[in-house]
């Protein structure tokens, strides 16, 4: 920015100098308070432009219009934006595969803004996220009273996409009478609203994806090996952080830049302690994991560099709980040597793997090798019913 001093107290000569780039003039001979405030003034202003500029980006990469901004140098994340951007324009189902938090929705709303439907609804929906008695009535919509609580009919997603796209996520938690409802819709591109006779036509694209091995669950016979081969037209594989090192910088720096500005934070850069953690971290929450640790250090900082200890996240502590043993799991000292019931120790210990993944449910789905919809409804029937009330 550039402050105009001037010999004239002209308007006229004022507006050039504005029009011409200037923030502001001063007229001589020189006012130094004067100066001091336009000088503070532009620095603020200029401060404001570049957070807008860094919310602006992280908001269009967040919802994937900025596909030119999407953060990953390492070969093999090209390799899965390149195969995104080749079948953009294709009305093919596409099956993306990865870890939780590797970036499946970014990859499939690159895959929505490369193409030709990019100006239509892009419309996600978490499968594994929603009750299954509910999941039937979000996709395919209800008549009005055709069950209880239905008062007045709803739209289902794959009518309210239209001819965008439909994100199915998590789509390995559908149950085995969904899974076959959905396959019937993929056969036929119709779709029947709850309580209702009549078909209707969708066109909306559809990209689904899931943290699950599918070939397993088809073997295993919980997941149908037609739906499988229906969805699995176009495989996509995102790759997990650990195994992209190149973009842990990258990305950490822009979470740095995203959080600095809507925390209105003076942190400004790591340190070489901290660089070489996020680095040597395995990141099993993947891309979501660093995110979120990189916001929590940024909140909590107390200079305007991050330092390694500003790095805490969930595997740093159970590492520090086991340390020490107080991540163990002790029954008595829990319950004073009170004899528990079976579903009394069940509840103890998710709330104790709960609390070790610091409410993570995600990570203490996986942990507990249940899926989240299982883990929903412990933690539901823990609130309504707590430890000891069944004495």
């Amino acid at each position: 920015m550039a402050i105009l001093m001037t010999a004239h107290k002209a308007v006229d000569t004022a507006a050039e100098a504005v029009e011409a780039g200037a923030y502001d003039f001063v007229v001589k001979p020189l006012h130094f308070p004067q100066l001091l405030v336009s000088v503070e003034r532009a620095l603020h202003l200029n401060k404001i432009k570049n957070q807008n500029t860094t919310l602006k980006v992280a908001l269009q990469t967040h919802e994937g219009t900025n596909v030119d901004g999407i953060i990953g140098k390492s070969p093999s994340f090209k390799q899965a934006l390149d195969l995104a951007r080749r079948v953009a324009s294709s009305n093919t189902n596409i099956f993306i595969t990865g870890e939780s938090g590797a970036g499946k929705e970014v990859i499939a709303k690159a895959i929505h803004n490369l193409g030709p439907r990019k100006k239509n609804p892009f419309v996600a929906i978490n499968c594994s996220a929603i009750p299954e008695n509910l999941l039937e009535s979000e996709l395919f919509g209800h008549a009005k009273g055709s069950f209880t609580g239905a008062s007045e009919k709803k739209v289902g997603l794959f009518e309210e996409a239209g001819d965008g796209t439909l994100f199915l996520d998590e789509i390995g938690d559908l149950s085995l009478p969904l899974q076959a409802k959905l396959l019937r819709v993929l056969q036929e591109r119709k779709i029947k609203r709850i309580g209702e006779n009549q078909y209707r036509n969708i066109n909306a694209r559809i990209i689904s994806a899931t943290h699950k091995d599918l070939r397993s669950e088809v073997a295993n016979h919980t997941f149908r090996e037609d739906l499988f081969f229906r969805l699995n037209v176009i495989p996509i594989k995102v790759p997990p952080l650990r195994e992209r090192k190149e973009d842990v910088i990258p990305l950490a720096e822009f979470f740095l830049k995203k959080f600095t500005a809507l925390n209105g934070s003076s942190v400004k850069t790591f340190s070489k302690e901290a660089l070489e953690k996020l680095l040597t971290n395995t990141w099993k929450g993947n891309v979501r994991e660093l995110e979120n640790t990189i916001e929590r250090a940024v909140v909590l900082c107390t200079t305007n560099t991050i330092q390694a200890e500003d790095l805490t996240d969930s595997e740093v502590f159970q590492s520090a709980s086991n340390g020490t043993g107080e991540g163990t799991f002790d029954f008595y000292e829990l319950t004073g040597n009170r004899i528990l019931t079976i579903d009394e120790i069940v509840k103890l210990y998710i709330k104790h793997v709960l609390d070790m993944n610091h409410g993570a449910k995600e990570k203490t789905a996986k942990d507990l090798s249940i899926d989240r919809k299982t883990l929903y409804r412990k933690l539901q029937e823990m609130e309504k019913m707590p430890i000891g009330a069944e004495h």
